[in-house]
C-alpha cells in the first residue's frame, strides 16, 4: 500500500469515525461514556475504535481504547493450538477474560485513575503488561468480536461484513496462523458473533455505510 493509499484509508476511517460520533451524539453525551464496538475478524473493529478517539482527541475529549486481542486468555499461538484440540468447543467467548475487560470498565466508571492491563506481543506470543491512564478519561471505546455482550455499555456499534466478506483485509494484515482449519473456527465464530447485531444502536454494513438499529 502507497502513502497515498495509506492516508486515503486514513481519511475513510476519520470520516466514517466522525459520522459515528454524530450519530451517537457524543458531543453532547456525559463523560464516562462507554462504547462497544464489535464484529467478525478483519471487519475493522480496532480501525473504528481508534479512528473514533482521534476524532474525540480532536475534540478535546480523552478517549481510551480496550483491545480484545488483549485479554485472550491465552496468547495467539498457544490459543491456536488448544482450539485446534477440539474446534467446537474450544472456539468461542470462554476464550476471552470477558470479566477482566467488565473489571476495567467499572475503574473507569468509578473515575479510577489507572488500571494494569494485559497487551498481546504476537512476535514473542506472550501477554506483557500495560498501563491505561483513565485520570482524565471522558469515553472509554471497547473492541472485539464479543463486547456487545458486556452489560455495562452506553452505546453499541456493530460491523456486519462477515468472515467471507473479510478474506482480502485479513490477509492483507498478516496476522492469522497459516492454518486450513481456519476456515472452521471462522465459521463457528460467525455464529457466535452475528447475533450481536440485535443489540446494536448502529450497525456498519461491509461498504462502512452507517445504518441506525
Amino acid at each position: 500500500m502507497t502513502n497515498l493509499d495509506r492516508q486515503a484509508v486514513t481519511d475513510q476511517s476519520l470520516r466514517l469515525a466522525r459520522e459515528l460520533l454524530d450519530a451517537l451524539g457524543i458531543d453532547r453525551a456525559r463523560s464516562r461514556f462507554v462504547i462497544g464496538v464489535a464484529g467478525e475478524s478483519g471487519s475493522g473493529k480496532s480501525v473504528v475504535a481508534t479512528s473514533m478517539a482521534r476524532e474525540l482527541a480532536r475534540d478535546g475529549r480523552e478517549a481510551t481504547v480496550l483491545h480484545q486481542d488483549d485479554y485472550f486468555v491465552r496468547p495467539p499461538r498457544t490459543n491456536h493450538d488448544f482450539r485446534m484440540e477440539d474446534i467446537a468447543a474450544n472456539t468461542g467467548p470462554h476464550e476471552v477474560r470477558l470479566d477482566l475487560m467488565a473489571e476495567h470498565i467499572a475503574a473507569f466508571r468509578r473515575g479510577e485513575s489507572a488500571v494494569r492491563a494485559p497487551i498481546v506481543n504476537y512476535p514473542a506470543n506472550r501477554f506483557d503488561e500495560q498501563l491505561h491512564n483513565f485520570s482524565h478519561g471522558d469515553v472509554l471505546l471497547v473492541e472485539g468480536t464479543y463486547v456487545l455482550g458486556l452489560a455495562d455499555l452506553d452505546a453499541r456499534i456493530f460491523l456486519t461484513a462477515t468472515h467471507h466478506d473479510t478474506a482480502e483485509r485479513r490477509r492483507a494484515r498478516n496476522r492469522d496462523i497459516d492454518d486450513p482449519r481456519i476456515a472452521q473456527v471462522l465459521g463457528i465464530e460467525h455464529d457466535l458473533i452475528a447475533p450481536q447485531a440485535e443489540l446494536a444502536d448502529l450497525l456498519i454494513d461491509r461498504h462502512f455505510a452507517v445504518h441506525r438499529r
